[in-house]
């Protein structure tokens, strides 16, 4: 039984004249601990293919399983609940409450849910994201790489077990960007999640075990990466390069 299954997968938008396919029956499988990478032109659907995995969003067609738990047959509330406990976001925009200090942005999703952080947990987080000196800061005394290094705590307060990702390097450098990813592959192996990040970046998507590729609405390619090279010197100059992929058979 895979980790995650998604079969026929279709997104509409709009009615008639003016409809919109983003999504035209995708199906794909992941694997427990499997960091997918997915690509694609502007519009291609990756964003919404996050949205519907993530419960943000319906589709028309199309199943989601994980686990082998139907999770678009779900009812908004359990949703809600899916979310919470079984997901983490990390999105472009980190999407930080500028009121709350380091700390408590983190702790925001178990607070949520009722309940109170693991101290020790918390502190193995700060120190992995490499937070311990600025767990009292607001966002605002924060630079741009800590503020996404705030945001994948946060995701991964509740120990979930699927990471999703989208464009969580579009707004820093190249070197705060592989320090992000580096953290995120890092996250997968240490607390065995998997991941699935949207990337416009072939040096961020070469760093994934696959590359689905994307266009308009429909998967044009699903391949392994190989990495001949260890993940040290692979993020230590992967911006130009683009991915070495081959085809599933």
């Amino acid at each position: 039984m895979a980790f995650l299954e998604v079969k026929d997968l279709t997104r509409i938008y709009g009615k008639k004249e003016n409809q919109l396919t983003a999504l035209d029956h995708v199906s794909f499988s992941m694997e427990r601990g499997e960091f997918v990478a997915v690509t694609g032109a502007s519009g291609s659907g990756k964003s919404t293919l996050l949205h519907l995995l993530g419960t943000m969003d319906d589709a028309q067609e199309g199943t989601v399983k994980l686990e082998d738990e139907d999770v678009l047959g779900m009812k908004e509330k359990q949703k809600a609940v899916f979310r919470r406990r079984r997901i983490g976001f990390v999105f472009q925009e980190y999407n930080l409450v500028p009121v709350l200090n380091v700390e408590e942005n983190i702790q925001l999703p178990v607070r949520l849910d009722g309940k109170q952080m693991d101290k020790e947990y918390l502190g193995q987080l700060l120190k992995i994201l490499e937070l311990e000196d600025r767990k009292y800061h607001l966002p605002e005394e924060l630079s741009g790489g800590q503020k996404q290094r705030v945001a994948i705590g946060r995701a991964l307060a509740n120990h979930p077990s699927l990471l999703l990702a989208d464009e969580p390097t579009g707004n820093l450098d190249h070197q705060n960007g592989l320090e992000v990813m580096a953290l995120l592959k890092q996250a997968v192996e240490q607390f065995s999640l998997t991941l699935i990040v949207v990337t416009h970046d072939p040096g961020i998507a070469s760093m994934a075990d696959r590359v689905i590729t994307l266009s308009d609405g429909v998967i044009i390619s699903d391949a392994r990466v190989k990495h001949a090279l260890s993940s040290d010197i692979l993020y230590s100059d992967t911006k130009e390069q683009a991915p070495s992929t081959e085809e599933e058979v």
